[in-house]
């Protein structure tokens, strides 16, 4: 089944709507932890028979909820929801300097509640910036379409590439800053999807996914150099070249047959 470029394009929409509702999620949860952190503190500020902790109880009650609804319902509304509450902490914790340069109140974190305040003021501006972002892509994306890609992404992840038949896995270095990151193709179609992982700590990240024409996935072994039970190789995706890649030859020959021959030479 020959895959379209407006085929193509459905699947790069979900791909992005898919990372998009993870992030999502991700900042759902950091709404919750943000407003659990509100609740100790004023319940230490209130403990100290200072009302003004009640506001900060309000807040962490109200972080939480967002955090809720942002992680469970599906609507632009939600980035809103999620933008304002956190702006509205980040004054009311600038608003407590104030009271507190006056004398009126004692903060329950010192000096830290000012960088706390900047915190949670950028997270409210990175969070209402993506809002026009996730209501195209809301618009855009095919609900049938998009519980497909999804299906997939969650198979690549759990998946031992070494014990399936068509996957592809290697590692690219993207430098001192980066580190190493973690590529993954599935054939979905007559298309490659390629998803990149970040690897840290036993864990995989994920960070982005795109659907390439298989006919555009090249590999081309970098000299005859093993490397413990891998070998160096260029591949390229799409538009993309990944230079000097680690992958086992059994992996290489799933994309270029003649990968592993060379490899198997040089023992």
């Amino acid at each position: 089944m020959a895959s379209n470029p407006q085929r193509v394009e459905q699947l790069s929409v979900a791909a992005a709507f898919c990372l998009f509702d993870n992030r999502l999620r991700a900042s759902g949860n950091s709404s919750i932890v943000w407003g659990m952190l509100n609740l100790l503190v004023g319940g230490a500020i209130v403990a100290a028979n200072d009302r003004w902790g009640l506001v900060s109880l309000l807040f962490g009650v109200g972080l939480i909820g967002a955090g809720i609804y942002e992680r469970r319902v599906r609507d632009p509304k939600v980035i809103i929801l999620s933008a304002a509450t956190l702006a509205g902490l980040a004054l009311w914790d600038f608003a407590l300097i104030g009271l507190a340069a006056m004398g009126k109140v004692e903060l329950a974190l010192g000096g830290r509640t000012f960088y706390w305040a900047i915190a949670q003021a950028w997270g409210a501006f990175a969070t209402w910036k993506t809002y026009s972002t996730y209501k195209m892509l809301l618009e855009k994306s095919d609900p049938v379409t998009v519980e497909q890609v999804r299906g997939y992404i969650d198979e690549l992840k759990k998946v031992k590439p070494e014990q399936s038949v068509d996957l592809v896995e290697f590692e690219a270095n993207a430098g001192f800053v980066q580190g190493n990151k973690r590529y993954r193709l599935k054939p979905v179609e007559d298309l490659y999807m390629a998803a990149r992982y970040r690897a840290q700590f036993g864990s995989l990240t994920l960070e982005e996914v795109n659907f390439v024409p298989r006919n555009e996935v090249t590999l081309s072994p970098e000299g005859e150099k093993w490397m413990s039970k891998k070998i160096k190789a260029n591949v390229q995706l799409g538009p993309l070249k990944l230079e000097k890649v680690s992958i086992t030859p059994e992996m290489a020959a799933r994309i270029n047959p003649a990968a592993q021959a060379i490899a198997f030479s040089t023992t």
